[in-house]
């Protein structure tokens, strides 16, 4: 449209900024009244009344818009045209802010909705969902994420850690083998949700996190340490008792305990630790009493490992830091049908009775619940310290090796 030159006489040009701020403000399709700020030149009052032929006074402050499009039509344009050649068009910042807001609630709305009906309606969906605001921006996209999530963990669930996180990506991400490689957005989904999943929503992107989900990023590194072991039948069964007769531990890849037929003899009984230092006294004193190692948190193949022995009839128990994190690990080897052993209020208050040193201090707040024996975690907070594995090495070595030996 064509804009009379004389509308975009610099006197105006403080009308049209006012206007079209106000335009801004109340929306494109706002024709009310806009009062004018400052001082204008009066010039423009009169002009107005001259070039629009408005013969009724112009309140020098106030501008009706709807008054104003109609005179601008009867010259052949219109407010937008005028406002765009005077170099203020209005940027429709109120219909983005809106367009914004619907857009963010329909993303909520699927997060929301959508994640608890596929992942299921626990505490850490809803935590997992909110979360997401900040790594998703549309609907499409939250609907995206929920899906992949959803098919991951349950992959992940049926291989339990006898499939490698490249495997399980080939089978149900965008992207293929390398759809969880850093960089892509389907990993920062994934991650975020194992993280409020295992209660730890600031959990940093580490090997661990995604070990304890089952998805490990190979299944040869990290093997789990072993020390005499009564696999019986052959394969690495052979090489597991050979180890054993040379005196030195085994180290079993999550590779071989997914091939492993594990067959021991009824009522095995097998301890798992949490430190290495354990299995490594019982190596050094030759000691006749088979352990299985975590290596703190246990990885995808620790707990293939420990399922399998379990299934196979061996009695299977932990022992570990009475510690936030010990104790975290225990009550998940707990949900995984693993007996805590010596782990009880009992045996802490023992161990802190003849303690001949200060014991490290644990905070209260951060000391998890302990479900086979909700009295160890009010005595872990009142006492607030820990008892490390390594202080009471001997004892529960030497405890293991009797109860082992009457199996």
């Amino acid at each position: 449209m064509s804009v009379p030159d004389a509308l975009l006489a610099p006197a105006f040009a403080p009308v049209w900024r006012q206007v079209s701020a106000a335009l801004d403000r109340r929306g494109l399709a706002d024709r009310g009244r806009v009062r004018l700020r400052g001082e204008l030149d009066r010039s423009v009052h009169r002009d107005l009344i001259a070039f629009l032929g408005h013969r009724r006074q112009i309140v020098l402050r106030e501008i009706d818009l709807a008054q104003l499009e109609d005179l601008l039509r009867r010259l052949g344009t219109d407010l937008f045209a005028v406002l765009e050649a005077a170099g203020c068009a209005p940027t429709g910042r109120k219909e983005a802010r809106e367009a914004e807001q619907a857009r963010r609630g329909e993303r909520d709305d699927a997060l929301d909705g959508l994640a608890r009906e596929r992942l299921g309606d626990r505490p850490w969906v809803s935590d997992w969902a909110r979360a997401m605001r900040r790594h998703v921006t549309n609907a499409q996209e939250a609907r995206r994420a929920i899906d992949v999530v959803h098919r991951v963990l349950e992959e992940a669930d049926l291989a339990r850690g006898r499939r490698s996180r490249g495997e399980i990506a080939a089978l149900v991400v965008p992207g293929g083998a390398h759809g969880l490689d850093r960089g892509n957005p389907a990993r920062t989904w994934i991650r975020t949700a194992l993280a409020h999943r295992a209660g730890e929503p600031t959990a940093a992107d580490e090997p661990s996190l995604w070990e304890a989900a089952g998805l490990p990023g190979d299944v040869v590194s990290k093997p789990v340490l072993t020390w005499h072991l009564p696999l019986l039948g052959d394969g690495v069964a052979t090489g597991v008792r050979a180890f054993t007769a040379a005196g030195a531990p085994t180290a079993l890849t999550t590779l071989s305990i997914r091939d492993l037929v594990v067959d021991v003899p009824p009522g095995t009984v097998i301890l798992s630790v949490e430190n290495p230092r354990l299995l490594e006294a019982a190596v050094q004193q030759r000691l006749a009493a088979p352990l299985v190692c975590t290596s703190g948190e246990p990885t995808s193949g620790a707990l293939a490992l420990l399922e399998a022995l379990r299934d196979a009839g061996a009695v299977v128990r932990h022992h570990g830091d009475v510690d936030a994190g010990g104790l975290r690990i225990t009550a998940r080897l707990y949900e995984h049908g693993v007996d805590p052993w010596r782990m009880t209020a009992a045996d802490y208050r023992a161990a802190i009775a003849v303690a001949a040193v200060e014991l490290p201090t644990v905070d209260p707040a951060g000391v998890p619940p302990t479900p086979w024996d909700p009295d160890l975690q009010h005595d872990v907070q009142r006492a607030g310290v820990a008892v490390e594995q390594e202080r009471v090495m001997d004892t529960v070595l030497a405890a293991h090796v009797t109860e082992a030996g009457r199996s």
